[in-house]
């Protein structure tokens, strides 16, 4: 059976409106100012990257510069453009061409501003923002190229429920291998206060970075026990239990928590925030694959249908 088609329309429009979301932060004052290479750039190039990386990072970093205002104008029409392509729907050239430009576009933006996502820094942390935003736009984007009649029930319910599983072990390995250095003060420290701590976050979230700077370094085998911990149901939850209440709960609030505090919300309050982070396209995946397996959405749909 044909699965309805408002949830791929729904993947749709949140697609092309993060795109087009995404075009407007690039003109934002900031966006023209050296506070970007210092804030963004910078920050992005130098986490450890391998030098190869470096050098590539380093090079687009270079190139931004020298374009001047013309490279922000440049990012805004581009996106903008793929954003607009994509309203027009997967089943038009118009859609389809945005799609593909998204997938390229983002392989750009992926490998010269987010480095590839840490993947290849030698500590990788999903609490960071691993594996970057791109992947989960790029998914986004790929599911969509499938044809209509691939977008089946079953089929999509497994493909998000046996991926999501496999996602929350691999952030689960990333926690806690000790060479991720992620059971040392320094270490879990940083994963909080890498990009965060640069004061141009609002006062009342600065501090509560400020806070889990703290707790830590005074503490970080337990936490990151704890972070551990939570990965690993997920990933149990996901596979097992993937319509329950609790699943989903657990799943809203610790993205909740990772994109307000170690991500302060894409570093959007910043004034250099170039997209939203990687919370909001990955929470738009899951509720659109699997928004009609929530309980409280299974209980608007019964309670539609005897209406009807």
């Amino acid at each position: 059976m044909t699965m309805p088609f408002d949830r791929r329309r729904a993947l749709t429009y949140g697609l092309g409106l993060l795109w087009i979301f995404d075009a407007l932060l690039k003109i934002q004052p900031d966006m023209f100012h050296a506070l970007l290479i210092a804030n963004v750039l910078a920050p992005a190039a130098t986490d450890s990257q391998p030098p190869w990386l470096f050098h590539i990072m380093t090079q687009g970093a270079r190139l931004w510069i020298s374009l001047g205002m013309l490279s922000n104008i440049l990012l805004f029409i581009i996106e903008a453009l793929i954003g607009l392509l994509i309203l027009k729907g997967p089943d038009s050239r118009a859609g389809r061409l945005g799609l593909w430009l998204s997938l390229f576009w983002g392989a750009v933006v992926w490998i010269f501003a987010e480095g590839l996502g840490g993947l290849v820094s030698g500590s990788p942390s999903f609490i960071q923002g691993s594996p970057g935003s791109i992947p989960f736009y790029a998914m986004a984007a790929m599911l969509l190229l499938q044809r209509k009649d691939w977008w089946t029930e079953e089929r999509i319910y497994n493909v998000a429920r046996y991926g999501l599983a496999i996602f929350w072990v691999i952030t689960f390995l990333w926690e806690v291998l000790p060479s991720s250095g992620f059971w040392t003060p320094q270490g879990l420290a940083a994963q909080f206060g890498d990009i965060t701590m640069n004061g141009n976050e609002p006062t009342l979230l600065q501090m509560a970075i400020n806070a889990m700077v703290i707790t830590s370094q005074l503490h970080p085998v337990l936490e990151n026990a704890i972070y551990s911990a939570i990965l690993l149901i997920l990933a149990l939850l996901s596979l097992f239990r993937p319509k329950s209440r609790w699943t989903w709960l657990l799943t809203g609030a610790w993205l909740f928590f990772i994109w307000a505090i170690p991500q302060a919300f894409g570093t959007l309050f910043s004034g250099t925030g170039t997209d939203p982070g990687m919370i909001l396209p990955f929470a738009l995946l899951i509720w659109t694959l699997l928004g009609s397996q929530f309980p409280f959405m299974r209980h608007n749909l019964t309670h539609s249908k005897q209406a009807s």
